[in-house]
């Protein structure tokens, strides 16, 4: 014997229909991380002015960088003009596309102490993210006093983070 039950709805009353579901969000637009070259770098240069050591601290927001930047002379003691008009300070501006950030370097005239106070400089190029996490460039430019830069080769290797570690 088998049993059957057949419910019925009342006719009045609307077919039920599934919960309703939310909308699928699309999917996050995250933007571009920043890009490998924020951070402390150190290195050297070297155009038709002579040799300098350099150093950037750069942030980095996804699409510009921003930062400072620090020259010395190899030898700050050679009573060279290089030797006086590589020691400067100023700021690097730029873009990153991929792998390459193109920059500017711009050191006014009278900061920080400058040998040579009624000197500024600014100097252009681009500079590229190796795959050891180098950076190589290349720039031109010139300076008020000592006329332009050709040549302009660069190198630079992160420095380690000086943030000291908390406790724990």
């Amino acid at each position: 014997m088998s049993i059957a039950a057949f419910a019925c709805r009342d006719a009045s009353m609307p077919p039920t229909a599934a919960p309703p579901t939310a909308p699928t969000p699309p999917p996050a637009q995250n933007p571009r991380p920043p890009s490998s070259f924020a951070g402390a770098w150190s290195g050297s240069s070297t155009d038709s002015q002579g040799d300098t050591t350099i150093v950037w601290s750069l942030t980095d927001d996804g699409r510009a960088i921003g930062g400072t930047v620090k020259t010395h002379a190899v030898n700050p003691d050679d009573g060279s003009c290089n030797s006086c008009h590589r020691n400067k300070s100023g700021t690097v501006t730029g873009t990153v596309a991929g792998d390459t950030l193109t920059l500017t370097m711009f050191f006014a005239a009278g900061v920080d102490g400058d040998p040579t106070p009624a000197c500024s400089a600014t100097l252009t190029g681009s500079a590229t993210m190796l795959a050891d996490g180098r950076i190589s460039g290349r720039y031109t430019g010139s300076d008020t006093c000592e006329g332009p830069f050709t040549n302009g080769a660069l190198a630079m290797t992160r420095q380690p983070s000086t943030l000291a570690r908390r406790p724990q």
